[in-house]
């Protein structure tokens, strides 16, 4: 079989191997993170406003990586970068972890925190998606992404499940901690990672800058511009799932922690197993319909998965299924961008591209938030399934090139 073929080529690079290991650690951590940081902002602030102003420090935060995009590009071997990111991630969060434990955690130093995490996290993710493909030929892009995914996947599930565990027994401190400790492993891994190119020439910070943008609004093939504007619609309710998971857990299922822990981890793990399936699948010959079909599937699914309020069996299968297709636009979109963007250019390609997504995620997670002081979970779940139907069904009539995308 090819994808086995590509898998055991794959597997027989030691370079990819330990970048992969280093990322499946990487992705545990941040697994772990992600289902602590939302309630652990409750559990200081006692407010769902709040937490929405943490999402928005840290993917406002995550939106500004274009300026770090051309920095990157101009390493010579990306090893370095996440050498340094990793262990001041495990640093602060570490941390983080210990001022909650000791209940000295206030609102501005979370805040503060976040955001520190978050810009370290801007060079440690453009050099992570840069990486891949000094590793890999275009061919195998999916097959490693999907690969990578299968190891990280399945890091991802343990921290989710982990860091639900540790919600319940001993508070989002000890997940913190938790992270920190991944982060210090993942750095491990990436001592075996080599990934050189030479160095391009240096036009300034400036006009290298603007190449990248240049770059972006010049391509017709990928039709950049597009994709990156329904990036931006996208992402101005990427942070609607998770909100309405909290929602919900507060309001319809009496403010359980467990709850929260076990209908997010089913979230997670439904993005997990998709990743395994389009890294199987690698579906180069259909991906403009890929990016366009999951946004307006999952809105339907993201009503239902709602609409089960306090029935939470029924509920974790729904939200599965929600989490299975929220991954699959950027999923996808990294992919096809991974494959076809020159490689000095990469990792101002991907931040550019990730620029309008992580401003709206910033602003819709306030948004969001503020929604739930007005608006029961099912309403808003209703105005932010509207805005994914609308992308997906309006996006294939606006931009006919995205939906032609193959490569």
């Amino acid at each position: 079989m090819p994808v086995a073929a590509a898998y055991r080529r794959l597997l027989g690079n030691r370079r990819f191997l330990a970048f992969f290991l280093a990322s499946a650690a990487g992705d545990a951590g941040y697994a772990v993170y992600a289902i602590a940081i939302l309630w652990l902002s409750l559990e200081v602030s006692g407010s769902l406003v709040i937490a929405g102003v943490v999402l928005f420090v840290e993917f406002g935060v995550y939106a500004l990586s274009f300026v770090v995009g051309p920095l990157v590009d101009r390493v010579r071997d990306l090893r370095s970068v996440l050498l340094a990111g990793y262990p001041a991630q495990a640093a602060l969060a570490v941390t983080l972890g210990l001022l909650a434990r000791a209940g000295t955690l206030t609102v501005p130093i979370l805040l503060a925190l976040v955001l520190a995490i978050s810009l370290l996290w801007d060079f440690t993710y453009a050099a992570t998606l840069a990486v891949l493909p000094r590793l890999v030929s275009a061919d195998d892009l999916f097959a490693a992404n999907g690969l990578a995914s299968a190891v990280s996947g399945g890091q991802q599930i343990g921290g989710y499940a982990v860091g639900a565990v540790l919600l319940v027994v001993v508070g989002p401190g000890d997940a913190a901690v938790l992270y920190g400790a991944l982060n210090a492993v993942a750095a491990a891994f990436v001592l075996g990672v080599s990934a050189p190119a030479a160095p391009p020439a240096r036009a300034g910070f400036v006009a290298e800058l603007r190449e990248g943008f240049r770059h972006l609004r010049a391509t017709r093939d990928p039709p950049l511009a597009s994709l990156a504007g329904l990036n931006g619609v996208l992402g101005f309710v990427g942070g609607g799932p998770a909100v309405l998971i909290a929602f919900v857990a507060a309001h319809e299922l009496s403010g359980s922690t467990a709850a929260y822990g076990g209908l997010f981890c089913a979230f997670a793990v439904g993005g997990v197993v998709t990743g395994l399936a389009l890294g199987a699948l690698s579906p180069r010959a259909h991906v403009g319909w890929v990016l366009l079909v999951a946004p307006a599937l999952e809105g339907a699914v993201l009503l239902f998965a709602v609409a089960t309020g306090p029935h939470l069996l029924l509920g974790a299968v729904a939200w599965f299924a929600v989490g299975a297709l929220d991954v699959v636009f950027f999923a996808t979109l990294v992919t096809v961008l991974q494959a076809t963007t020159p490689r000095p250019l990469l990792a101002r390609t991907v931040t550019d591209v990730y620029l309008p997504r992580g401003a709206a995620r910033a602003f819709g997670a306030l948004a969001i938030a503020a929604l739930t002081v007005v608006l029961s979970p099912l309403a808003l779940a209703a105005v932010i399934a509207s805005v994914l139907v609308a992308a997906g069904a309006g996006g294939g009539v606006a931009f006919p090139k995205v939906r032609r995308l193959r490569f």
